[in-house]
């Protein structure tokens, strides 16, 4: 796998390329033309996509680790099977719409962003800080969401069934309209001091 380090790529014109097996470490992506970008299995660790421009790209099975974007443009993006581990979305980023297909988005900071109507299924939220992150009628079915922090989100309408809530304390929720399967609704029922019963 070919690497790149600490390169400056600010203001950079790579729209409709196609990326595959290359690894960017510490690279500066400021501002940069990404728009229908494609990468397959590309690395990109620690990198700062402040202000880059993402529409309509394509990232199959490729890494963001501990990456910045701070007011980056991902509208209408394709997320499949990749990993934004330790990532960090800052300032108001356009992340809709936006189609995320699996993948493990552990530790990330999507704090204050604006997700309502996505479809999360199965995507690994694992320790994410979604704190005041816009959830509302967001599908998050299956989705991995232990110890994830959810501080004056807006979740009404969510639909939670099968996802994993470890750690998480529903009774700050607005539950208006949310789904819940029969182990959740116990899960929660259990956390008002309910006793339930077969």
């Amino acid at each position: 796998m070919q690497t790149v380090t600490g390169a400056d790529y600010r203001g950079a014109d790579w729209g409709g390329r196609d990326l595959a097996g290359q690894r960017f470490e510490q690279c500066d992506f400021h501002d940069a033309d990404l728009v229908e970008l494609e990468t397959d299995g590309v690395v990109f660790e620690e990198c700062d996509f402040s202000g880059a421009r993402l529409n309509a790209s394509i990232h199959r099975s490729s890494a963001f680790l501990r990456c910045r974007f701070r007011r980056a443009s991902l509208f209408d993006a394709q997320l499949v099977g990749c990993k934004l581990t330790g990532s960090v979305f800052e300032g108001p980023c356009t992340l809709r719409p936006l189609r995320v297909d699996g993948g493990d988005w552990s530790y990330v900071s999507l704090r204050g962003q604006d997700l309502a109507g996505l479809d999360l299924t199965g995507l690994r939220l694992h320790e994410a800080d979604l704190s005041q992150t816009d959830l509302r009628q967001t599908v998050l079915r299956g989705a991995d969401l232990g110890y994830a922090r959810f501080d004056e989100a807006k979740t009404a309408g969510a639909d939670l069934r099968e996802a994993t809530l470890t750690a998480v304390d529903l009774r700050s929720w607005d539950l208006t309209g949310v789904r819940l399967d029969l182990a959740l609704a116990v899960q929660l029922a259990e956390s008002y001091g309910a006793i339930v019963e077969p």
